[in-house]
């Protein structure tokens, strides 16, 4: 990140569990005085920081810039405050938006309501200004706004990206309950895996862990997937232009394309061919075939076989096994998966280290080893463990 001119405040949210690791890579995306907090992490970062980051970010799920900070201690002072905001610094009548709320301690905690009064008070500056109101669109707005209430102190910030960064364009197609993009990719850096390392999933579904492991080793940053402009390298297609959702702030007044061209061509030329081993297996043929579309848009390679957990196999003396078992059908069902699981690990899998991610409710113990570490994480409302095995020979 060049200098530290201009420098300004953000804040990146992330999952519960996540906010140390991202914390370490906004410092290596090259963002300023950094400091980890609950569920986010705030930085600073200056224009080209903040595109830098939230194109780069594996993690977040969001890069918010405060644009607006006033005491709101009921609806009218609220709205007043939201409306002061000169909308037109950064997009005009022409665009969309769409407002989302929390609140913390706030006598105003209807989250929904909040946000209608704020797009109510957008709209009211408008029409004073211009006449006519720009229009809102909840799914792909042009321009992002989050409002955030702590006790009467109102926090309005403009999202950078417009919509979550699990996004990434990638995914044409799902299988069951697919993990969100950033937190396989949470996952893969708190296990500390390395593309020097084979990486196996033997219930990979659509192939998120696999897929995020191979933008990891060639050096692709998430973000370029969703763009549409500029060269792409050899057998790395970006999404076509119908299909490309760019980032909100490329739609804001102030942007310069120019200068976001030049670090998106620097991006490109950073990506390096893929040298991971990564395979994956599973019994749904469909899921699969989504896994494969899903490789193939991503630019990375994965070596994908139809097959039940008997078929997977060690690729090499060492390397690591990461999955995310089903449950919640029956829980005999769910006990022997888990115990063919176990087995698995320890027949075909000595030498190597397994993660295995899985709800609380899941009969992990059916596993029959021992973990030797559990990182307590959430997958939604989820609550989960992110349990370590490591399958010495001997193991179970």
């Amino acid at each position: 990140m060049s200098g530290t001119v201009g420098l300004r405040l953000l804040h990146a949210t992330c999952d519960h569990g996540f906010e140390a690791a991202l914390a370490d890579e906004l410092v290596e995306l090259g963002a300023h005085r950094v400091v980890a907090g609950h569920r986010g992490v705030a930085f600073e970062a200056n224009r080209e920081g903040l595109w830098r980051v939230t194109v780069g970010t594996r993690l977040a799920n969001r890069i918010l810039m405060p644009i607006a900070e006033f005491p709101a201690p009921d609806r009218r002072s609220f709205h007043a405050g939201v409306q002061r905001v000169y909308w037109h610094r950064w997009f005009s009548v022409d665009d969309t938006f769409a407002v989302d709320a929390s609140a913390h301690r706030s006598a105003q905690d209807h989250t929904g309501f909040i946000a209608q009064v704020a797009k109510d008070a957008v709209c009211d500056r408008f029409r004073a200004e211009v006449g006519r109101r720009p229009s809102v669109d909840r799914d792909r707005p042009a321009v992002g706004i989050n409002i955030h209430l702590d006790e009467d102190h109102c926090t309005v910030s403009l999202d950078a990206a417009g919509t979550r960064l699990h996004r990434r364009g990638w995914r044409s197609a799902t299988g069951e309950a697919p993990l969100k993009e950033t937190l396989a990719a949470g996952m893969l850096r708190l296990i500390g895996w390395t593309p020097e390392l084979p990486l196996v999933d033997p219930m990979c579904g659509a192939g998120t862990f696999l897929i995020e492991a191979g933008l990891i080793a060639r050096n692709i940053a998430p973000g370029l997937l969703r763009l549409a402009s500029g060269p792409a390298p050899s057998r790395w297609a970006a999404p076509r232009a119908g299909e490309a959702e760019g980032f909100a702030f490329e739609r804001w007044a102030d942007h310069d394309p120019v200068a976001f061209g030049h670090l998106v061509t620097e991006l490109r030329d950073a990506i390096r061919p893929g040298t991971a081993t990564l395979a994956g297996w599973d019994i749904d043929a469909g899921a699969l075939a989504a896994a494969r579309t899903n490789a193939r848009r991503a630019g990375v390679d994965v070596q994908w076989a139809i097959g039940g957990l008997e078929q997977a196999t060690a690729l090499a003396a060492e390397g690591v096994v990461i999955t995310n078992p089903p449950y919640g059908q029956r829980l005999a069902a769910d006990e022997a998966l888990y115990r063919a699981l176990g087995d698995v690990l320890k027949q075909q899998f000595t030498g190597w280290t397994a993660w295995v991610f899985a709800a609380n409710e899941a009969p992990i113990k059916s596993i029959g080893l021992r973990p030797t570490r559990k990182i307590p994480l959430r997958n939604g409302p989820i609550e989960c463990r992110l349990c370590r095995y490591a399958l010495y020979a001997g193991t179970g």
